[in-house]
């Protein structure tokens, strides 16, 4: 019966989420290529993706962005399959068996079908839209001295930043982060007009390298607190501390600076990545037809996909 449940989550992986909605007779809130996308399929998908939060707690603007992210998981499921990309029931044994979630006794059948879907778009990234992205030693030497200050022995922080242009849209954030115990650095690359959006707001500062008002609230935090929303010229900010950064004895510093090479290096690697995945996306988005049914939907869509 195991072998068999198995083999019946290798068989949806495979397809595009709009080919399982038979059955669904929930209202349609999108057609993608002529599929239709039900709306309790959708709301499945953000229940699974939002954990503990209940969906009700998730505002109009989350809603939007998740709704675009499930077309575009959607474009992507339907061009593997299209590739005859899958995964094997081994696969995903093997990622049940490291996920915890997937150990416990409330791990639904449903559960494990996103596991499997979640498995083949990261094969889908990894075998056909990265296949060609390289980065040289003569580019990594170039990033490494284009962030030279970030290998200095100087004391300052690595901070998450949220910024944004609107008192309102800042206070909802620091809402949803403090009350909705809301993934800070999600917030950031989704929200977030600072240019470390990209890193999901993740940046090293020296001491004294931000503008005072920002500095002296910086400097109020411990590891892992969140600060208040603090206003300067640049906009309305929310920081959350992940470390201090405090200099090292000399017998540590050439070890310390081989780490913070290497950490450089990989965090070039992941901005190709990131940029591989993206211009993938925007690729199958430019091919694909795509219309959102507002009247549907249940909320004000303010998402980027709504008729191409």
């Amino acid at each position: 019966m195991k072998r068999f449940a198995l083999v019946c989550i290798l068989l949806v992986a495979a397809l595009p989420a709009g080919c399982r909605a038979r059955g669904d007779h929930s209202p349609v809130i999108a057609t993608i290529n002529a599929h239709d996308i039900h709306r309790d399929e959708f709301e499945r998908f953000l229940a699974s993706k939002m954990g503990d939060i209940t969906t009700a707690d998730v505002s109009d603007s989350i809603r939007s962005q998740m709704l675009d992210e499930y077309l575009k998981r959607w474009l992507v499921l339907d061009e593997a399959a299209r590739m005859g990309l899958s995964v094997t029931s081994a696969e995903i044994e093997q990622s049940a068996q490291d996920n915890p979630q997937m150990k416990s006794s409330v791990a639904t059948a449903a559960t494990r079908e996103e596991m499997a879907r979640d498995l083949l778009v990261e094969k889908y990234y990894r075998q056909i839209a990265l296949r060609d992205v390289r980065v040289s030693p003569e580019e990594v030497q170039q990033y490494i001295e284009k962030n030279q200050s970030r290998l200095t022995d100087r004391p300052g922080f690595l901070v998450r930043e949220i910024r944004v242009q609107s008192r309102e849209e800042s206070d909802r954030l620091h809402r949803e982060v403090i009350e909705g115990h809301r993934d800070f650095a999600s917030i950031a690359r989704l929200h977030s007009d600072a240019p470390n959006a990209e890193q999901n707001g993740l940046t090293r500062y020296d001491d004294g390298q931000l503008p005072d008002v920002l500095e002296r609230a910086v400097q109020q935090l411990r590891p892992g607190d969140v600060s208040p929303v603090i206003e300067s010229n640049y906009g309305f900010h929310i920081f959350k501390l992940e470390q201090r950064i405090l200099p090292h004895a000399p017998e540590e510093r050439r070890s310390q600076l081989d780490d913070r090479r290497a950490q450089l290096t990989e965090e070039l690697i992941a901005r190709r990545n990131q940029q591989g995945v993206d211009k993938a996306i925007e690729r199958l988005i430019s091919q694909a037809k795509i219309q959102i049914t507002d009247s549907a939907l249940g909320f004000p869509y303010t998402g980027q996909l709504r008729h191409n």
